[in-house]
């Protein structure tokens, strides 16, 4: 529960715009400067096999969407945040992912950047000349606890500046609680009500270079600590759809990862 997708409508439409008018940049329908981020919530590593409602329990698979546990192919994904910046001009963003903090040089127009995930709060933050533009804390911390006891590789998606609330009804909240394996999990919105976290910097990284820019608009993906990252990096910031910072190839820019029926 609690994983919000209305980020992703957000990302669409200088894209829509742009295929409608056959232009090959989205650059000239970006008209704010507004930050689009996706993460799970937790490693992919993390084990939930003693709670999770479908761990050792098969099922008819007619419909090609069940899964004993951990979905197919979940030590493919990447244990990463992605950051999507429509920038009017170029900015600083910094990340901080747990204890991690990472800083980037973009460009203005549409880009990706990947950071390494961290357990502990998200922080998403835009600055230029040394003044911040924007800045939100995510209401989902990564965590290193099976949320209600469930593997969920489903996607937390928010924006800077924050959209719209559209929480689930008290019925539709009860009735996810039906079935579960823990009592830890109780039919109340969770957004926001993450324990404080202390993040202490562990790493910085810098990375600088121009963007490109392609048409094709497309769909992002914890073991329990997270991997600290080198010093500094220095490499190409992507596009959406092209390479990553990270140097990992994406078919789409906006890599969703499998969900599965928890039911």
């Amino acid at each position: 529960m609690s994983r919000p997708h209305n980020g992703f409508l957000e990302l669409s439409k200088p894209f829509i715009a742009a295929y409608k008018n056959k232009d090959t940049s989205v650059n000239k329908y970006i008209s704010k400067d507004q930050i689009i981020y996706w993460y799970r919530r937790n490693l992919r590593t993390l084990n939930c096999d003693a709670t999770d409602t479908t761990s050792g329990r098969p099922a008819n698979n007619g419909s090609g969407n069940y899964f004993m546990g951990r979905p197919d192919g979940w030590e493919t994904m990447d244990d990463d945040v992605y950051v999507v910046t429509f920038l009017t001009q170029p900015g600083t963003i910094t990340v901080t992912s747990g204890g991690q903090v990472f800083t980037q040089q973009v460009p203005a127009g549409a880009n990706l950047v990947t950071v390494p995930m961290g357990v502990g709060q998200q922080k998403f933050t835009l600055s230029r000349n040394g003044q911040v533009v924007l800045q939100d804390t995510s209401l989902m911390d990564i965590s290193n606890v099976c949320p209600c006891g469930l593997y969920n590789f489903n996607p937390y998606v928010g924006t800077v500046p924050a959209g719209f609330s559209d929480p689930l009804g008290r019925d539709g909240m009860a009735s996810l609680t039906i079935g579960l394996h823990v009592s830890t999990c109780a039919a109340t919105p969770s957004l926001g009500t993450n324990p404080p976290v202390t993040v202490t910097v562990s790493a910085t990284a810098t990375i600088t270079g121009p963007a490109t820019t392609t048409s094709s608009p497309s769909n992002p993906t914890g073991p329990v600590t997270s991997q600290p990252a080198s010093t500094t990096s220095t490499s190409q910031p992507a596009q959406p759809s092209s390479t990553p910072s990270t140097g990992r190839k994406f078919s789409s820019p906006f890599p969703l990862p499998q969900t599965k029926n928890t039911s």
